[in-house]
């Protein structure tokens, strides 16, 4: 029988949770096949967009401005549906608290940043502000904030 409390004290110290992975790309990290799959999948579809776009500014003369302006619209939004596809394929072969923690971190990112699009949108409104909506890229940190915290509330 091991009951030696300092035996629970450094394993709250080393928490499986790496801080690292957790505020830098918002989850556990590359440790289980399903994280590596995630990660590996997530970074080919940022770097398809990249190679897209590039693509697109190359060939500018080539293509016609309609196609171009098609693709360059629907490709982030096919590339990051894919990502969220990946991201719920990996959140579902996490076990119970962990997953569990990854929903706490989006529904409180999202009931957060609600509120701040609607003053954004609101003060635009009746400003005239042109608001940029590219801040929505924002969320994903805030998101790997929120996990932050909450897995340091299970350590």
């Amino acid at each position: 029988m091991d009951n030696d409390p300092s035996n629970d004290l450094s394993a709250n110290r080393n928490s499986h949770w790496p801080a690292v992975w957790i505020l830098l790309y918002g989850n556990y990290g590359p440790r289980s096949p399903e994280g590596r799959r995630y990660f590996v999948r997530s970074n080919i579809a940022l770097f398809a967009i990249v190679v897209c776009m590039v693509l697109l500014a190359l060939l500018r003369h080539v293509i016609p401005m309609s196609i171009a302006r098609l693709v360059a619209a629907i490709t982030p939004g096919v590339a990051f549906a894919y990502i969220a596809w990946e991201y719920r394929r990996y959140v579902s072969a996490l076990d119970e608290l962990a997953r569990s923690m990854q929903f706490e971190a989006v529904a409180w990112t999202y009931l957060c940043a609600l509120p701040v699009a609607m003053l954004l949108g609101g003060l635009g409104f009746a400003y005239h502000w042109r608001v940029n909506w590219y801040w929505f890229v924002a969320l994903e940190p805030m998101r790997a904030v929120w996990l932050y915290f909450v897995s340091r509330r299970y350590q």
